[in-house]
């Protein structure tokens, strides 16, 4: 009987695996390499686009991304210093919405504390103060404020418009009078429609800040909805009284003299 050889040893087979695993590693990496360049162009279009939204001012860019040996990377270390803004406001005006909210804020607390001192003029119902989005809405909706088909404030209740109207005097927005009708209201013949009667109705507040306090007309701005905004559509004195009223605006915008 023939004797077997010893099966030889195949002391390279180690080779077989470390080529599979440097071809699994150098996919592995060509894979990262491309998504690292796709999100890389990606944020370059977002950075131009933000830049040129902005504006691009100031010689530092919003968004900026640094060179390195090992390929084009964010760097989140560096402190950039970012230029505020003016996004849509006339030209020499910067503003920002924090600004704004923080001084309507005072302006709004200003308002009620104001407009509690003349509590005894109003019964017991409050002129509601509160954020729009137009601004800040001063309501002036009460029992006996306007007597029906009349223009001009009740004269018990022009201290309480005395109050506001200094507040605003100190401001420096725009400011919108807006004047309302009851639905059931009986309009003096002078007026056509209850539009140009809610409109005398705001006017007469304009006038009289204006002569009494000197406001710019330049800074007031007066409109009138008629009996188309009611408060209540409950028939009867009592309902209807609160919906001939007027509504003071204060304004985002800014006037300039």
């Amino acid at each position: 009987m023939r004797k077997k050889h010893p099966e030889h040893v195949n002391l390279e087979r180690w080779l077989v695996s470390y080529a599979d695993f440097i071809t699994l590693l150098f996919a592995f990496f060509v894979i990262m390499y491309a998504i690292s360049r796709a999100d890389l162009e990606k944020f370059k279009s977002v950075s131009k686009s933000m830049n040129e939204a902005f504006g691009g001012y100031g010689s530092e860019k919003m968004i900026q991304i640094d060179s390195t040996s090992g390929g084009e990377t964010i760097n989140p270390l560096e402190p950039k210093i970012i230029p505020r803004t003016r996004m849509g406001l006339p030209a020499g005006k910067t503003n920002t919405m924090a600004e704004s909210k923080n001084q309507f804020q005072d302006l709004k607390e200003k308002l009620e504390e104001s407009i509690s001192l003349e509590m005894g003029a109003v019964d017991s119902e409050t002129p509601l103060v509160r954020y729009d989005r137009d601004g800040l809405i001063v309501r002036l909706s009460v029992n006996g404020l306007y007597s029906s088909g009349e223009v001009s404030l009740a004269a018990d209740l022009r201290p309480l418009l005395d109050q506001i109207g200094q507040i605003l005097l100190t401001t420096k927005h725009r400011i919108r009078i807006e004047g309302h009708s009851s639905l059931d209201e009986k309009i003096d013949s002078r007026f056509e429609s209850h539009w140009e009667f809610s409109s005398a109705r705001a006017g007469w507040v304009a006038d009289y800040w204006i002569d009494r306090f000197g406001f710019n007309p330049a800074q007031l701005s007066v409109s009138g909805y008629g009996k188309t905004q009611p408060l209540t559509k409950k028939p009867g004195e009592f309902h209807q009284s609160a919906n001939r009223r007027v509504e003071i605006v204060i304004l985002e915008q800014i006037y300039e003299n």
